[in-house]
């Protein structure tokens, strides 16, 4: 029995050393392997940040700022008119058509005038007969003038005879306007172009029933162009007749001269009608659109700047990043607040903290933050 227990406690004694070592094996390989793993994972941070390339801008003082607001108008002919006959009839035949040129005073349809000449001839017979009548009636009175001398017949006759002739000279008067009325009428049986234009579009074609004043033609002069704007009530009072003003037509920029300011205020749009006078040999056609330019000085202190340059800030502000010098000499950033007094495109005029002459980043400063170093470029190359 003593046998056995001495060699149970020496084999306990030999495993109780094993397990020791291998314990100790163990964490020597845990702590190496995480300094290892560490060694690999963390990064290596540098202690000095490098400085990133903006662009800057120059903040400049200004005492005012300009203003452009624009209306929108349409060119329009000096001479637009809807031409028609004056009487009524049956449209016999159009003249010219559209496209077509026209001058002044030229045929450009005409009525039916069968009936017109009938009547005409009519009235010419009619007159022709009261002549007659009217001749005869004055030898006659004549005859009865010598005969009352003679006391060969009473006054009474001679009277008759008198208004006789008065009478039938009446007649010949009426029928005489009854030509005249048939002639006008024929001759309003024609229309003529009023003024040296252009056909733009017919209106009833040969064959329909006028009446007075119906439209047939649309005549469009050539020659002279206008633009009609309508503007604010506040430019209309502003705007000087005979002065020049900035009109946008096809893309280019053109001088037109005020011609007139209409009175009312149009109770749909609002606006008052201006007219100015395109320059000769505008290339311009009736119903193109244009757009008037004003240009108002408005008296206020501040800047512009872009409107890249711009982050949204707190209270309706906006902030910016101006570049500065430090106690070291390193340029970096710091943040100003200004307020948007007027926006035109993609620039802004800013009033704030921002001094005269400060130099303003002018884009990507969501990639910054104040005190961030940085480096003044001219220009950033963005390579598609």
């Amino acid at each position: 029995m003593l046998l056995t227990y001495e060699i149970s406690e020496a084999m306990t004694s030999r495993m109780f050393f094993t397990t020791l070592f291998s314990a100790v094996g163990a964490a020597g390989i845990v702590l190496f392997g995480s300094d290892v793993i560490e060694a690999n994972v963390k990064p290596t941070i540098s202690k000095e940040a490098q400085p990133l390339p903006v662009v800057v801008v120059p903040y400049q003082l200004e005492r005012s700022y300009t203003t452009t607001t624009r209306f929108l108008g349409v060119v329009e002919a000096s001479s637009d008119s809807n031409v028609g006959f004056e009487v009524a009839g049956v449209l016999d035949a159009l003249t010219a058509r559209e496209g077509d040129f026209v001058t002044t005073g030229q045929v450009l349809g005409k009525l039916d005038t069968r009936q017109q000449e009938a009547a005409l001839s009519l009235a010419n017979a009619q007159s022709k007969e009261v002549a007659a009548q009217l001749e005869l009636g004055q030898l006659n009175l004549e005859r009865i003038n010598s005969l009352l001398s003679q006391n060969l017949v009473s006054q009474r006759e001679a009277d008759d005879a008198r208004l006789t002739v008065e009478a039938t000279r009446a007649r010949l008067e009426t029928t005489q306007a009854s030509v005249r009325n048939a002639e006008i009428v024929i001759e309003k049986s024609q229309l003529t172009a009023p003024f040296d234009a252009i056909v733009s579009k017919t209106l009833r074609e040969p064959g329909s029933i006028i009446g007075p004043n119906v439209p047939v033609l649309r005549l469009v002069s050539v020659g002279e162009r206008e633009a009609h704007v309508g503007i604010s009530p506040k430019f209309a009072d502003s705007a000087r007749i005979g002065e020049q003003y900035t009109l946008y037509l096809n893309g280019t920029t053109v001088s037109a001269t005020l011609r007139s300011i209409g009175a009312d205020v149009d109770s749909q749009t609002l606006t008052v009608l201006a007219v100015l006078t395109l320059p000769e040999g505008t290339p311009a056609r009736v119903g193109q659109t244009v757009a008037l330019q004003f240009e108002e000085d408005v008296t206020e202190v501040g800047g512009w700047l872009p409107l890249s340059a711009l982050l949204e800030g707190d209270k309706g502000l906006w902030t910016v990043l101006v570049t500065r010098k430090n106690s070291d000499g390193e340029t970096i950033t710091a943040r100003e607040s200004v307020e948007v007094i007027y926006s035109e495109g993609d620039r802004v005029f800013v009033r704030g903290t921002v001094t005269d002459d400060a130099t303003v980043v002018a884009s990507g400063m969501q990639r910054l933050s104040p005190g961030s170093p940085v480096e003044i470029v001219p220009s950033i190359r963005v390579i598609n």
